[in-house]
């Protein structure tokens, strides 16, 4: 994963006001683009391409512990969850 992406999200996961933004990103089709437009506001200079996987996605043990029991978000490619609310491997429940 891009450095800048993780430095994103570790910022996401601190920060509530981005974590709902990235939360409410629930359009597979603009996700990633929408995500980069609100990277931009926080001052990370990301692409679109950026939140998209790069082939086969493996996680550690932490990001799979994360991960267990919901969905995921779609700026990491990986689907979404019933309930509407982004889980990311670094962000967490959103």
């Amino acid at each position: 994963m891009n450095e800048n992406v993780k430095k994103f999200l570790e910022e996401a996961e601190k920060n509530e006001e981005l974590k709902a933004k990235l939360a409410a990103l629930t359009d597979k089709e603009t996700a990633a683009e929408k995500a980069a437009a609100i990277a931009k506001e926080y001052g990370f200079d990301l692409k679109p391409e950026d939140f998209q996987p790069k082939g086969d996605v493996d996680l550690s043990d932490e990001e799979l512990t994360r991960v267990a029991g919901g969905g995921v978000c779609y700026i990491l490619g990986r689907g979404n969850s019933s309930s509407g609310n982004c889980v990311c491997p670094v962000v967490g429940n959103g």
